[in-house]
């Protein structure tokens, strides 16, 4: 099952954080956290937005890590946004903010292999 684009297009057009006028300034931090919300790697943002190549090089970093038959699952805020280049699902929060057919697909508790995990140890970081 797919979102249409016109739903993912609509997602992306509802986040601030890819407002324009910051694309010279740093930005934020963007992390990557385990399971148990420990910091495997930071990167700093200096972009507008949270772009893809920013979620894409942590995760290059992780499968360099990994045996390449080990499953991984990933929660991430607008991962809707990369349904195009990986499959990932929407932090249990921010999933709040997407358009319902982007919740069905991609909220964490409509999904399994989950279980309580909410996707939100970089807010609390």
């Amino acid at each position: 099952m797919s979102v249409p684009v016109s739903v993912l297009d609509g997602c992306g057009e509802s986040f601030t954080a890819a407002d324009e006028k910051w694309e010279k300034a740093s930005t934020c931090l963007m992390g990557l956290l385990c399971r148990h919300d420990c910091v495997l790697w930071i990167m700093n943002l200096t972009s507008a937005g949270e772009k893809q190549h920013y979620s894409l090089t942590l995760l290059d970093r992780l499968f360099k890590h990994l045996p390449p038959q080990m499953t991984i699952r990933l929660l991430y805020d607008i991962g809707c946004q990369l349904e195009r280049s990986c499959r990932k699902w929407i932090a249990v929060f921010h999933a709040y903010g997407h358009q319902w057919p982007c919740q069905i697909i991609y909220h964490p508790r409509k999904c399994e292999g989950f279980g309580l995990s909410d996707g939100e140890g970089c807010e609390r970081l």
